[in-house]
């Protein structure tokens, strides 16, 4: 699990990539799950970074799903209609409870 925390901007939404990416590497798991919980705010930047995580890990066979995303993640995530793209979990312990294919412990790192 990758937990995300405050501003993902065009100042830290690169970083986040990078980090979200990392983790993925050191999982070698088939699913990465992010914790959107801790943002404080997500522009445009943060969400384009989130895609091009999604596109490098569908790329390898493996994907990304988003967890309690934070009212205001949540609001941008829906006004952009990202569900119909990507899985996002209310709650990170019901993602956690997702079976996911390649990694007994959901992509935890």
């Amino acid at each position: 699990m990758v937990p995300v925390h405050g501003e993902i901007d065009i100042a830290t939404a690169t970083a986040m990539r990078d980090r979200i990416l990392h983790a993925a590497g050191r999982s070698g798991c088939a699913c990465v799950l992010v914790d959107l919980s801790g943002v404080t705010f997500l522009d445009a930047s943060g969400v384009r970074e989130l895609m091009v995580v999604y596109r490098s890990l569908t790329r390898e066979g493996r994907h990304m799903v988003l967890a309690e995303p934070s009212s205001t993640a949540q609001r941008i995530l829906d006004a952009l209609r990202l569900q119909e793209v990507l899985e996002i979990y209310p709650m990170v312990d019901m993602a956690l409870a997702h079976p996911r294919q390649g990694c007994p412990d959901s992509g935890r790192v």
